[in-house]
């Protein structure tokens, strides 16, 4: 299959999200975030925020005219955060300025209480207290019990398998527009635009024949940007429908890894069992899955 962009690539000229010529008047946004694992917000004070220099809006749970909704296979993650903050990370608020850098010093001006809580890490100690996304999973051939006694050996152990960041050149972005007749058009990154189209819908409280999503190209996605995308888009959408302004979020590469799921790490228990020859008759394995603080596509 011929790739069309490659010469355009190694020139230098393809364009992603944060090359599109912006409109005058776009506005930037910078994502407040929960520097805790687990906790509670006791208060929030977005007054000295909203008041800072450049500052067009700051936007919370409170200001979406739909759900407070993302979750993709499973509706179990909220846009941002309401009394529970659940991983380093979670987007409590999205600040709208004139220029990123007074849109991320007016972060610094939010005022926030948090009561810290224990947080729960490891998978087998999730597994003991029944703390799953989803109950566990059984998939079976053949009869392994029987298959033991013919084994000349058999070996058990434990493994662990890290987790992987996806590492993808164009970190998260979109930039978003208000349409005519109360629609809004939005610029994503995405291996999903579909997804990001019925979730900006849903969080925006429209049909999604209101809802526009364009997707150029991807600097690198490898599913790093399938519901991972959703969220930045949301925000953008959100902040750009309340303002009737263009507004454009380009997460940089430490954000982009603090906030965005990763391919999760593993721990497993195994039972392999084998003939004198090494051919292998039975294996029996329990996977204890970290899948972070929601589903996202963890269950697929």
């Amino acid at each position: 299959m011929k790739n069309y962009d490659s010469i355009r690539h190694v020139r230098g000229e393809s364009k992603f999200i944060d090359d599109i010529p912006v409109l005058d008047g776009t506005l930037i946004g910078y994502v407040y975030y929960s520097k805790v694992a687990h906790g509670k917000i006791r208060q929030i004070d977005f007054s000295a925020a909203q008041n800072s220099t450049g500052v067009f809006g700051v936007f919370s749970h409170i200001d979406i005219p739909g759900e407070n909704q993302i979750g993709g296979i499973i509706r179990d993650e909220n846009l941002f955060a309401e009394e529970t903050l659940h991983f380093i990370g979670h987007p409590i608020a999205f600040i709208v300025a004139d220029t990123y850098l007074n849109a991320h010093e007016a972060s610094k001006k939010i005022k926030i209480d948090i009561e810290e809580l224990y947080a729960l890490l490891d998978p087998r100690e999730a597994a003991a207290k029944n703390e799953l996304i989803i109950p566990p999973r059984k998939f079976e051939t053949g009869d392994v019990d029987a298959a033991w006694t013919s084994c000349d050996f058999i070996i058990e152990g434990s493994a662990e398998s890290g987790g992987q960041e996806h590492l993808y050149l164009e970190t998260q972005g979109a930039v978003a527009v208000r349409t005519e007749y109360d629609g809004i058009k939005v610029s994503s990154a995405t291996q999903a635009p579909t997804a990001v189209q019925r979730t900006i819908a849903n969080v925006l409280g429209l049909p999604m024949n209101k809802v526009e999503v364009d997707v150029q190209r991807l600097g690198g996605g490898f599913g790093g940007k399938e519901d991972q995308a959703t969220a930045w888009a949301c925000m953008a959408a959100l902040a750009a429908f309340k303002l009737n302004k263009p507004v454009k979020l380009v997460l940089n590469r430490q954000d982009d890894i603090r906030l965005t799921g990763k391919r999760h790490p593993y721990s497993s228990d195994y039972k392999i069992g084998l003939k004198k020859d090494g051919k292998i008759l039975a294996f029996e394995a329990t996977y204890y899955q970290n899948a972070g603080a929601a589903a996202d596509l963890s269950p697929a």
